[in-house]
């Protein structure tokens, strides 16, 4: 089987050893025997890959955006920007309260940073009903202020998000889910077009892209 990417969920250290954390959302043959790995088992991983997103702190404070199963790299910035003092508001969506991960840590998180979580669900189960794109939105319209957006979650949220990031003036920077085969930029199965209209993969130059650096064609 090709490899699999996955965004880290967190990483410490125990003792001489540095240990990962991962989400897995069974979708398919691969994912599912991932999960269902017995404890102790031995598996190849090729890591760190590509860039993450740029923690600075700016004037305001920052918005973190999770759709699904893409909450891994938000919900680790979330953690280290708690620990750094960084302020920011988390939003949170799903398509079902079942699909809202991790939100004991996410609501730690926030707490520590001051900020406000955000949860939605498309079907209302849980948290405000919609899109989590609709909630962000109805944020900035009435005048909450940012320094830039940091996302990941599915393109389709994530070309909303840049449309809307674009309408109030934002920098975001949006983690892809690009199928990665060989993590090395030579296989080109995670190639995405930025603005200059080079084609990129997104193992070596992402999977943190800024809005402004992708082409027009991703997001329109």
């Amino acid at each position: 089987m090709l490899r699999r990417a996955f965004s880290l969920a967190g990483v410490s250290q125990k003792g001489d050893a540095t240990e990962v954390e991962l989400l897995i959302k069974e979708v398919g043959r691969g994912t599912a025997v991932l999960r269902h790995l017995g404890l102790g088992s031995n598996l190849r991983l090729l890591a760190p890959l590509g860039n993450g997103f740029s923690l600075d702190a700016g004037p305001h404070r920052l918005a973190l955006v999770a759709g699904g199963i893409g909450l891994p790299p938000v919900l680790f910035a979330a953690e280290v920007l708690a620990a750094r003092g960084t302020g920011f508001d988390l939003y949170l969506g799903a398509t079902s309260a079942a699909e809202l991960l991790e939100l004991k840590r996410c609501g730690r998180a926030v707490s520590r940073a001051g900020g406000e979580l955000v949860l939605t669900t498309d079907d209302g189960s849980r948290g405000e009903k919609g899109f989590v794109t609709a909630a962000l939105g109805r944020r900035l319209s009435e005048g909450r202020a940012y320094s830039r957006i940091l996302a990941c979650g599915p393109t389709p949220m994530l070309a909303a998000l840049t449309l809307l990031a674009r309408g109030h003036g934002l920098e975001a920077e949006l983690s892809l889910e690009e199928p990665m085969a060989c993590g090395v930029g030579v296989c080109l199965g995670c190639v995405v077009k930025r603005a200059d209209g080079r084609y990129v993969p997104t193992c070596k130059e992402g999977p943190v892209f800024r809005t402004s650096d992708l082409a027009p064609g991703w997001w329109g």
